[in-house]
C-alpha cells in the first residue's frame, strides 16, 4: 500500500490572503501547504497546490468535437 500524505493546513481570512496572496501561493508551492481561506471564520475556499501529472483543463483538440459544439466559429459575431 502507498504512503499517505498528510497536508498541512492552514486557516487564513480572505482579506488577509488577499492582501498576502503571493506569499501563500509561494507557501503551497515550496512546502505542500494547504490555506483553507475563511470568512467570518467559516470555510469558503481552498489553496491546493497543483499536481505535477495534472491533465489540462484544455485541449488543442476536443475527444469528441460534437460533444462540444462549434469551437472555431468567432465568440462575437456581428449583429449588423
Amino acid at each position: 500500500m502507498g504512503n499517505i500524505v498528510t497536508m498541512k493546513t492552514i486557516s487564513v481570512p480572505i482579506g488577509e490572503a488577499r492582501t498576502n496572496l503571493c506569499g501563500l501561493v509561494e507557501q503551497v508551492k515550496a512546502s505542500g501547504l494547504r490555506v483553507l481561506l475563511t470568512s467570518y471564520g467559516q470555510p469558503k475556499a481552498q489553496l491546493l497546490p497543483c499536481s505535477e501529472n495534472s491533465v489540462p483543463w484544455r485541449t488543442e483538440t476536443p475527444d469528441d468535437p460534437k460533444r462540444y459544439g462549434d469551437l472555431s466559429a468567432p465568440v462575437m459575431e456581428d449583429w449588423a
